[in-house]
């Protein structure tokens, strides 16, 4: 996970109250990293894949992600939100991963970034030090572990 999450692609108490302007918000982190060719057809993929099934997994923890070819490479996002949102009728969220895979050669990678992050997620230390954690050098260092 080394490359595909760097420090400049994590926020800290994300002030924001809905999905959509959150998984906006993230994806600009991409954008602002040249991790993009078109930012508008990333958030349309995205937002597709969250009106056929919300991302939220549970444990106060949503995963969106969009698999086009308009992400260069494959990154990964992390934002803690100030505030729990809504994230589906079931479920709020306080941590968001949002995924980009580009769609050509990308394989099964996005499939991989899941898992991988899945069962981190299961793991109750991990789920502590997203929360606990002060800053986003530990932050970065307790995601890529």
């Amino acid at each position: 996970m080394d490359n595909l999450i760097t420090k400049e692609l994590i926020i800290l108490d994300l002030d924001l109250s809905s999905k959509e302007d959150v998984i906006k918000e993230m994806a600009r982190l991409f954008e602002s990293q040249g991790r993009l060719h078109d930012y508008n057809n990333y958030i349309k993929q995205v937002f597709v894949r969250e009106e056929n099934f919300a991302t939220s997994i549970g444990f106060e923890v949503a995963i969106p992600h969009g698999k086009t070819d308009s992400v260069k490479n494959a990154s990964l996002a992390f934002a803690r939100l100030k505030n729990e949102i809504q994230w589906s009728d079931e479920e709020k969220v306080k941590y968001v991963f949002l995924i980009a895979v580009p769609e050509t050669g990308a394989g099964d990678s996005h499939l991989q970034i899941l898992a991988q992050l899945s069962r981190k997620i299961m793991r109750e230390e991990f789920r502590e030090k997203l929360k606990s954690s002060q800053g986003i050098d530990e932050l970065l260092e307790v995601i890529t572990a």
